[in-house]
């Protein structure tokens, strides 16, 4: 598909102040333009092997998107090589294998009769741009900073590209507003099963507000949604290599001014899922991953290295009986 281009819109987004939270700050997340443009190298350098996405070089706007592609063109072959095992390609590999399992997740849930689908912190994400809801989806919610929301509606426009019926942006700061409030006023029904995907958020939130976030879902969404997100690992006490890349790691991003905020053991993180109510939790760890969607690529020290720091991908369920019967009281107190 060809979109009309353009080049009057600024496609990366402007400097925060140093230190300021990425969710309190009134600028678009660098996070979301970087791991926008890993899933649109994915395309590029893998052919989109994982994770096939038709615009993700579209989204990223006219100029970037023809960067990228100049930059390979003559010498794609040679890139590739020196891609091949690099901390570059491992870290590609993180962002879009959780993508394809969030967007795997939604197929099975809407084939056993989910309806809605939301996106809480959505960045760049294209699904609900991609005119391929699978049957039975009728909502898409993409949740987000309104700095980013309002950025990325003006790269899609420069492509071309417009929500579909039943799509919804929904502008929420996690850390000050209650999004599952702002869902309900954008049409979200509370009593629809509902799939969450809530990739690459959890790392820069106060642990408050992750434990906030998982508290509102667990209580409040319909029996049988299922919450799908990642996290970073707390190392233990004696993981002095660990220790020494996460916080090589937890620099950069605070020099980008989005620090990473919040780190989870994976126990605590169970015992916090279950105390919101949660069935099981499965955890997709990152050993499982390289054994299934990466198979097909040899194991490197830099892929072991980044596994470790991070948690994996964690499936969670709202169990039968939970969730959304708590609303019902605020639902008649509010009913004409």
């Amino acid at each position: 598909m060809q979109h009309p281009r353009a080049t009057s819109l600024r496609t990366s987004p402007p400097p925060a102040s140093a230190g300021q939270p990425l969710l309190a700050s009134a600028r678009p997340s660098r996070t979301a333009l970087l791991c926008g443009i890993a899933r649109a190298r994915h395309q590029l350098l893998d052919g989109g092997e994982i994770f096939p996405d038709p615009l993700a070089l579209d989204i990223l706007g006219p100029v970037l998107a023809a960067r990228l592609r100049a930059g390979l063109d003559g010498k794609g072959r040679e890139d590739r090589g020196k891609d091949a095992g690099s901390f570059s390609q491992a870290m590609r590999g993180a962002l879009v294998v959780r993508s394809r399992i969030a967007e795997d997740t939604l197929r099975d849930a809407v084939a056993a009769g989910a309806t809605q689908y939301v996106l809480l912190g959505a960045g760049l994400d294209t699904f609900a741009l991609r005119n391929q809801w699978p049957a039975g989806l009728q909502r898409v919610f993409e949740v987000d900073h309104p700095a980013t929301q309002a950025w990325k509606q003006g790269l899609a426009s420069q492509a071309g590209l417009a929500m579909p019926p039943g799509g919804t942006f929904v502008p929420v700061d996690f850390e000050r507003q209650d999004f599952m409030a702002q869902l309900a006023a954008h049409g979200f029904d509370p009593a629809a099963r509902t799939v969450f995907a809530w990739l690459g958020v959890t790392m820069y939130l106060a642990p408050a507000a992750v434990e906030a976030t998982l508290q509102r879902i667990g209580t409040q969404a319909a029996p049988g949604s299922v919450l799908v997100f990642d996290y970073v690992r707390q190392p233990a006490p004696l993981q002095w290599g660990r220790k020494l890349a996460l916080g090589l790691m937890a620099r950069r991003f605070r020099r980008m001014g989005e620090p990473w905020r919040c780190f989870l053991g994976d126990e605590a993180l169970q015992a916090m899922l279950t105390r919101h109510g949660f069935d099981a939790a499965e955890f997709i760890t990152p050993e499982r991953i390289r054994q299934t969607l990466l198979a097909h690529r040899p194991s490197t020290r830099r892929q072991r290295i980044l596994s470790g720091l991070l948690g994996g991908v964690v499936r969670v369920r709202v169990p039968a009986g939970a969730g959304s019967a708590a609303l019902a009281p605020q639902a008649a107190a509010s009913a004409p």
